[in-house]
């Protein structure tokens, strides 16, 4: 990294070790003792407008070198309602440096990374993201497309920076415990553990309590998309490449309350939890596979039945 890279940080002092645990994701009252991570704010554009070199690598997995070069000849002043955005970002780092203990409970014997950095741009990024192991971005206009002013998103953002936390947290734990992945089947189930223990962070009231009770709506949601996990999944242990491309459809992206691996597994990791995240260890250990035990615990007996069609790896 050059000097002037460094110049552009923006570093928040890291949040007092007092901070209650009520304010936390999760509501654990038995916190670690982890090192906690200092957290930096970049910001990815220029007074001009123009992307800063951060914000390209940030998201240059994401497009191809034409997509990305016009990303840097088109500059995009904030607007008013991005600047606004990018305040509401910065101005929560030290609740959430106090968060990333608590954030960390369910990878048990595991560091995060010493620094974490937060860059926020406005093109070419999703709303939020993680771009390496130790970056994740924010898209201001993405935030403000989708979800309205900065104002009325003050809990909406916790939530998104608790789940991209949890990736980077997730990221640390497998260079401890490599996962290899050999199968469409294999790579669901993989997607189901990181995007389920993501999206649990994801969850707002609307769908579980702090208790991990479902609402009515979670249950609705849940026993819609359970059949499609079941089916998706069996479907995969002998699709080929094409066949997997359309049955993957659908695991972790598109809307929200569509998302068959995803959610279904973020609501059964709620009820795993029940308002304490050390209930999760477990599952984060069992890996991949553990997600079709995790499957069994809590599907209807005739859907438990089709699955066992699958042979575990």
């Amino acid at each position: 990294m050059t000097a002037s890279y460094f110049k552009s940080l923006i570093v928040f002092a890291i949040c007092s070790s007092f901070m209650s645990a009520c304010d936390v994701p999760g509501k654990n009252k038995d916190l670690t003792t982890r090192p906690i991570p200092q957290l930096l704010v970049i910001d990815g554009y220029m007074e001009n407008g123009y992307p800063t070199a951060a914000w390209i690598e940030a998201i240059h997995e994401r497009h191809d070198e034409q997509t990305i070069k016009s990303f840097q000849e088109d500059p995009k002043p904030l607007s008013r309602e991005e600047q606004l955005w990018a305040e509401l970002i910065k101005s929560k780092i030290p609740k959430w440096t106090g968060w990333i203990d608590s954030l960390s409970i369910p990878f048990n014997r595991i560091e995060p990374p010493r620094e974490i950095i937060i860059v926020i741009g406005n093109a070419g990024g999703a709303d939020a993201f993680t771009a390496s192991d130790t970056t994740i971005g924010f898209n201001l206009n993405m935030l403000h497309h989708l979800y309205g002013g900065a104002s009325e998103n003050k809990e909406r953002i916790d939530r998104f920076f608790a789940h991209e936390m949890t990736h980077i947290l997730h990221k640390a734990w497998r260079k401890a415990h490599p996962i290899h992945i050999e199968s469409p089947l294999e790579y669901a189930l993989w997607d189901c553990l990181v995007e389920g223990i993501g999206n649990y962070r994801s969850l707002s009231q609307k769908w579980v309590s702090d208790t991990g009770e479902l609402t009515e709506l979670a249950e609705a949601v849940l026993t819609e998309l359970q059949p499609v996990f079941v089916e998706r999944l069996i479907a995969l242990e002998d699709a080929t490449e094409a066949e997997a491309a359309v049955l993957l459809q659908g695991l972790s992206s598109g809307p929200f309350s569509k998302k068959w691996g995803a959610l279904t597994s973020a609501l059964w990791l709620a009820q795993e939890a029940r308002g304490n995240d050390a209930r999760l260890q477990p599952w984060i250990e069992a890996g991949p596979w553990g997600i079709i035990d995790l499957a069994n615990k809590y599907l209807p007996v005739e859907l438990r039945s089709e699955l066992s069609a699958i042979e575990k790896g």
